[in-house]
């Protein structure tokens, strides 16, 4: 009797879950064993926590065209038109699909679907449930995981290392080696094909949206195994992040509060955006950032402000529940005063390299969602194209493996040891503070030759201290995720140094050039 395809899933954000529900659909009949793995649930990822949407065409006026443009325009030349093409033109049959699903969108006093528009975009396209929509998608596909025979879900695994093998037949994945959080059980687990859906990296920056499980670490597997990625030097900041230095996580204020109305403004009260681009407080994300960049840096601010007074109380209320609810917890109120924001990293444009498939370079190895490079977002993400580019390519990812076919035979998944779990060392505190604070402060929203070569430098040395930690018995978590985060810092800072040019998100004020949009302002 012919065995299933063994297929593992890294990952259990929208990325995983679309890809695993499309797969299993697709191989009812010829047999399929997906084992989603992660190292918590779902509702801690990156896409539980988007609140912005799903940009996708639905009004008549508008066109899957614009959308194309828009995004090659935001791309700054770096998108792959083919990639783009694909990803926007299939938006409204995913819209359709999630509500046969049981989605619930935000809708207009007729019954339409209620689209936002958001930063870059020419029109109002973006899909939403409130401020949660992540949180609503994730709702919809982890009902139908649970309930999917042909699916098993782990999430107290931390996914280490790919495992490789190079024999006649060429390399490939064949499977990855994973600690349990909770035992510290070292396990290696064999399959056909090998799924990386591990989200993003913005951990590797003091200040970010991201949730703390946002380590990079599909990425940095992928480089372990010497898997090619693409455009990391492209790391997009969300330009209002609210300023709460007593708070541990940074809190983001979603852009389609300023597609609602709302507006940017200097310390002393000043419109912030005026002047600097032509779609003002909705321009580009790069722009917006650089631009509130550099006023904090001229005036010697901590943040500056954003009004939403102009928005009323009950729509703010209606369509912006959760940022209300969080601004109140902090004695603030949109609606009667501006807020502080500060930009903080967001999204990392760059990843893995795939294809339109999520094919990597890698026999037997795909990768979707944020920690892969597709070639959809080029050098700067366009608002909203992420969630969609979560529910296409894996369709497109499971069409794929379903031709990868069954390998003659996989080893056995097999327990190879155990750790006991330490704490972080002062040592691994302190070195993971420098990489963020110091090192990487060198490769943010504006860079330097100077800068970039010093991290540069200071993260090959870093090494040497995870390599102590490791020699004096340390086996904590956070030694675990400063690796990944350290190759991650590399490949961010390296291919920064290498970047011909200003584009998108990489703006190196040494650069002989003046394609960058945001120069307004930086002198």
């Amino acid at each position: 009797m012919k065995r299933k395809l063994k297929v593992i899933v890294v990952g259990n954000g929208v990325a995983g879950m679309s890809f695993a529900l499309r797969l299993a659909d697709r191989m009812k009949t010829e047999g399929v064993a997906i084992h989603m793995l992660s190292r918590t649930g779902p509702e801690y990822s990156n896409s539980n926590a988007a609140q912005g949407g799903v940009a996708a065409v639905i009004h008549p006026l508008d066109s899957w065209e614009q959308h194309r443009d828009d995004t090659l325009e935001v791309g700054g030349g770096r998108c792959e038109p083919a990639v783009v093409e694909l990803v926007v033109k299939e938006g409204a049959a995913c819209i359709r699909e999630l509500l046969d699903q049981g989605a619930r969108f935000d809708t207009d006093d007729r019954g339409g679907l209620n689209a936002a528009r958001e930063g870059g975009h020419s029109a109002a396209r973006v899909v939403h449930r409130g401020d949660r929509t992540g949180a609503e998608l994730v709702r919809v596909l982890q009902a139908q995981v649970k309930l999917n025979p042909n699916i098993s879900v782990t999430e107290t695994l931390m996914a280490l290392d790919l495992l490789v093998t190079d024999d006649r037949l060429g390399r490939r994945c064949n499977g990855i080696r994973t600690i349990d959080v909770g035992s510290g059980e070292i396990k290696l687990h064999h399959a056909d094909v090998v799924v990386l859906a591990t989200g993003g990296a913005g951990q590797v920056y003091r200040h970010t949206t991201n949730p703390a499980g946002a380590t990079g670490s599909g990425v940095a597997m992928a480089m372990r195994a010497g898997v090619p990625l693409r455009d990391m030097a492209f790391v997009q900041f969300h330009p209002t992040a609210l300023y709460a230095p007593e708070q541990e996580a940074t809190f983001l204020v979603s852009e389609a509060v300023r597609g609602a109305g709302a507006v940017l403004l200097q310390p002393n009260g000043e419109r912030l955006m005026d002047g600097v681009h032509h779609m003002g407080d909705l321009a580009p994300r790069n722009v917006v950032a650089r631009a509130i960049h550099a006023v904090m840096r001229q005036q010697n601010a901590p943040h500056v402000w954003l009004d939403a007074t102009l928005i009323r109380e009950a729509r703010f209320a209606r369509e912006f529940p959760m940022i209300q609810a969080h601004c109140w917890s902090l004695g603030l109120d949109p609606a009667r005063e501006p807020i502080p924001v500060m930009p903080a990293a967001h999204y990392i444009c760059g990843g893995i390299r795939t294809d339109a498939q999520g094919r990597t370079g890698l026999d037997g190895l795909y990768a979707l969602g944020e920690c892969a490079g597709s070639g959809l977002h080029g050098a700067d993400r366009l608002a909203s194209n992420s969630l969609l580019e979560a529910l296409v390519i894996p369709k497109h990812a499971a069409n794929s493996v379903m031709s990868s076919g069954v390998q003659n035979a996989l080893p056995h998944d097999a327990v190879t040891g155990r750790y006991h779990f330490t704490g972080p060392s002062f040592l691994t505190i302190t070195t993971m503070k420098t990489l963020r604070d110091r090192m990487m402060d060198q490769v943010g929203i504006v860079r330097e030759d100077a800068g970039l070569h010093a991290a540069w430098r200071d993260l090959k040395k870093i090494r040497q201290d995870m390599e102590r930690a490791w020699a004096s018995g340390e086996r904590s978590m956070e030694l675990f995720d400063l690796r990944d985060l350290v190759m991650v810092a590399r490949a961010i800072c390296g291919q920064a140094i290498e970047e011909p040019r200003n584009a998108g998100t990489h703006w190196n004020a040494d650069a002989n050039d003046d394609h960058s949009l945001a120069t307004v302002r930086m002198n």
